[in-house]
């Protein structure tokens, strides 16, 4: 009898090791993704036809501005003993992508555009019962029709995550403030949401994800009915950056943007559904405590085959927390430190001056770039291209992502703007290199590729 049993126990302890292998095996093998959904692209919700491809720049650029001047123009402000701020302070601003997820299930699963932000902490939408709700044209997430919606619950023994969250009636309460006014508090909770697959278009399901459930917020910038809310994908706990690690992600996630302007679609992919082509280089990210943006050293900059000798603490984050270099695709463009940008202003004012080209003031032709010049017969085999000299790797930008080309016009602009606190490489510069972020190496990849090709989930 004493053998029958020892058997049977070995049995169970052999089964439940296949059933965690088979379960381990199943998550590294499942492939999310998300279609990447351009504001001023004709699949965004909030397309406008009646809009020139210069307008759109502009607009992009207007957003853009508004974030980054927002962004470092910030002062912590505590909110009171009940609910602690989450800090750095962070913005609201209408994002450059979108992406398309359902939350809940049974009757209460919903489809929601939500804004792309790898520069925020949490991912919420708004939900039932409100408060006080911005109109948003998709229906409120109502988590009484959702069997599968918890509220994340606290306690001595089991407190909220982190210091951002505060324990009200044993339920985990936030309330993100963003600069300009901006606000959502809401509780913490957990549900299922739905991934694009890229097997036969279906969605995969991911079950018990914390997001932000608010009930009270307030905006103060336009939305015109979207987005629904955020998808946070920066480097917290609690962003889907790295809640996916068990699922299938391997705590990597990867996007390559097309050129603005192209209709090509594009994902945000996870874990195995990446897949690197050609010259791969890799650079360090810098963690930092207590802020979610991807940081990463840049030391120096080459305008064509002529480099400017920056010292690197030129880019170097500072004690006050002002400067550093880091990696957003939420920005349209990218911003240099303005003595950065200034050398390089100078460097391509000398080069396209013995090129013969000339110079215009970009006010004249209702742009808010810096430095413009005239087209003249075969331009583009005159145009430099500039490389960013990072920790370990050398990441080259060619010309068609330096400049903006305003045909129209008549002229072609230097698509980077100054800056007073820190640096940041924006989406246009982005474009048509695939980059991979790993949080669990600390470590971006990135490699040159036609995004525009991008087209399967």
């Amino acid at each position: 009898m004493g053998k029958v049993i020892h058997s049977y126990v070995i049995f169970l302890l052999l089964m439940s090791i296949l059933l965690f292998s088979f379960e381990t095996i199943v998550a590294l093998k499942r492939i999310l993704s998300f279609e990447l959904i351009y504001h001023h692209s004709p699949r965004s919700p909030i397309y406008n036809p009646n809009l020139t491809d210069s307008q759109r720049f502009e607009e992009s650029l207007r957003l853009s501005e508004n974030r980054f001047l927002k962004l470092n123009n910030v002062e912590p402000t505590p909110v009171g003993h009940e609910i602690t701020t989450i800090r750095p302070p962070i913005i609201y601003y209408q994002a450059l992508y979108m992406v398309f997820v359902t939350i809940g299930t049974g009757n209460g699963s919903i489809g929601y555009h939500l804004d792309l932000d790898t520069g925020s902490y949490l991912t919420w939408t708004q939900c039932k019962p409100c408060i006080n709700c911005y109109v948003q044209n998709e229906p409120y997430f109502d988590p009484r029709q959702s069997p599968s919606f918890v509220d994340v619950s606290c306690s001595d023994q089991n407190p909220c995550p982190q210091r951002y969250y505060h324990c009200i009636n044993n339920r985990c309460h936030y309330q993100i403030s963003y600069i300009g006014g901006s606000r959502t508090i809401g509780t913490l909770s957990k549900d299922t949401f739905g991934f694009h697959s890229s097997h036969g278009g279906h969605l995969e399901f991911v079950e018990g994800l914390a997001f932000g459930c608010s009930h009270d917020t307030h905006l103060t910038s336009d939305h015109h009915g979207y987005p629904s809310g955020v998808m946070a994908l920066g480097l917290s706990e609690e962003s889907f950056t790295r809640q996916l690690i068990n699922h299938g992600s391997q705590g990597r996630f990867s996007y390559c943007l097309p050129p603005v302007g192209s209709n090509s679609i594009s994902f945000l992919r996870f874990g195995s559904n990446i897949v690197q082509r050609g010259p791969v280089q890799t650079t360090p990210i810098i963690p930092i405590q207590g802020v979610c943006f991807y940081y990463i050293t840049l030391n120096d900059i080459s305008v064509g085959n002529k480099r400017l000798g920056f010292e690197p603490r030129m880019f170097a984050r500072k004690p006050n927390g002002s400067g550093g270099f880091y990696v957003d695709s939420g920005s349209f463009i990218t911003y240099l430190i303005t003595p950065a940008f200034e050398r390089v202003r100078k460097e391509l004012r000398d080069y396209f001056r013995h090129k013969k080209l000339v110079e215009v003031d970009p006010q004249r032709y209702k742009t808010n770039l810096k430095l413009c010049w005239l087209f003249q017969p075969s331009y583009e085999s005159l145009m430099p291209s500039i490389t960013l000299h990072l920790q370990g790797a050398q990441m080259h930008i060619m010309w068609r992502e330096l400049f903006l080309i305003a045909w129209t016009k008549g002229i072609f602009c230097f698509a980077m703007l100054p800056q007073d606190n820190s640096s940041i490489l924006g989406a246009y510069q982005q474009a048509n290199t695939r980059f991979t972020f790993d949080v669990l190496q600390s470590q971006l990849a990135f490699n040159p590729e036609n995004c525009e090709h991008d087209s399967q989930p």
